[in-house]
């Protein structure tokens, strides 16, 4: 690869009983030619002494370390001592990309042969995300290696970290606790257990209508998971529960636990059959608790079932 560089060389010109101008410079690598059969430069301002800037043709030097010499010739044909410097010559520089990876644990399968890193965006320095499958290893510590490849097919050094594999067994929420208004406390409520436990679903479950407080209550639920028994934060809806007591009119406040008509807000679990007796009786969700319960809508009155939250 062809290759220059500059160099600043301080040529003395040659004392004789007056100072000479430097008109001329020849240079050569590693073997003398000769004196004045080597590289001629011409010197643009020629004066006594100076500093001048050289640019050197390195065609045809090998890559690696050389010698460079210089010498210089004033107005009378006089040539100067040789001068050395040593110098390193180096292939020009390309910025090459990191096109993918490849990882392993404990033994080195061989270069290339691992388990294949993506690596995106594909560029000379990344920073790279990725999960290292453990499956097959053994609780405890183990040695995780990385080496990256670019794209000219060389694969860098290996980089190793030490790494603990542990046990994670899959939790699932296997039970839950509700109580009305006041907590006595985690683990003190009033239980409640799924017959089929998993990590994230939607459960169901009935309060017994004696375990619900007459009145406006605010009902709190909370659930545990199966591995460490954890308890999830406590969650909480106010005036959820608010039933009809016994069978009768919508409009009578003595239908309701709380002796209160629903309203937009109150969610309405029914035990005993209710007829509503006026036009704009309202809930926010209406379901019946026991079998062979009805809401009955007498003609010309409405229920609006709001689902506000």
């Amino acid at each position: 690869m062809k290759n220059y560089i500059f160099t600043a060389a301080l040529f003395i010109g040659c004392t004789l009983l007056k100072a000479q101008n430097i008109t001329h410079a020849e240079y050569f690598l590693d073997n003398d030619a000769g004196v004045g059969n080597n590289t001629i430069v011409t010197v643009t301002n020629p004066q006594p002494d100076g500093s001048y800037n050289l640019l050197i043709n390195l065609s045809g030097a090998g890559i690696g370390y050389h010698k460079l010499y210089i010498r210089t010739r004033d107005s009378d044909g006089n040539w100067s001592i040789t001068t050395r410097r040593n110098i390193e010559v180096i292939s020009t520089i390309i910025i090459k990309k990191i096109i993918g990876g490849e990882y392993f644990f404990d033994s080195d399968p061989g270069v290339g042969a691992a388990t294949p890193i993506t690596i995106s965006p594909q560029d000379s320095v990344i920073l790279q995300n990725f999960a290292a499958v453990t499956t097959g290893l053994s609780i405890g510590y183990h040695k995780l290696y990385i080496r990256t490849k670019d794209n000219d097919g060389n694969w860098s050094l290996t980089g190793r970290r030490n790494v603990e594999v542990i046990n994670t067994p899959i939790s699932v929420i296997a039970g839950a606790e509700y109580f009305f208004n006041t907590d006595n406390g985690i683990g003190f409520a009033n239980q409640v257990t799924f017959s089929s436990p998993a990590a994230d679903s939607s459960f169901s479950f009935k309060i017994p209508i004696d375990k619900i407080p007459a009145g406006s209550n605010t009902l709190y639920i909370r659930v545990k998971d199966s591995v460490n028994k954890s308890w999830s934060i406590t969650q909480w809806q106010k005036d959820s529960v608010v039933t009809s007591v016994k069978s009768g009119k919508w409009s009578n406040p003595a239908t309701w636990s709380n002796n209160k008509i629903p309203d937009a807000n109150t969610v309405v679990l029914l035990y005993h059959n209710v007829d509503v007796d006026i036009v704009n009786a309202v809930c926010k969700s209406l379901t019946p608790y026991r079998n062979n319960v009805t809401c009955n809508v007498e003609a010309g009155k409405a229920l609006n079932i709001t689902g506000r939250k």
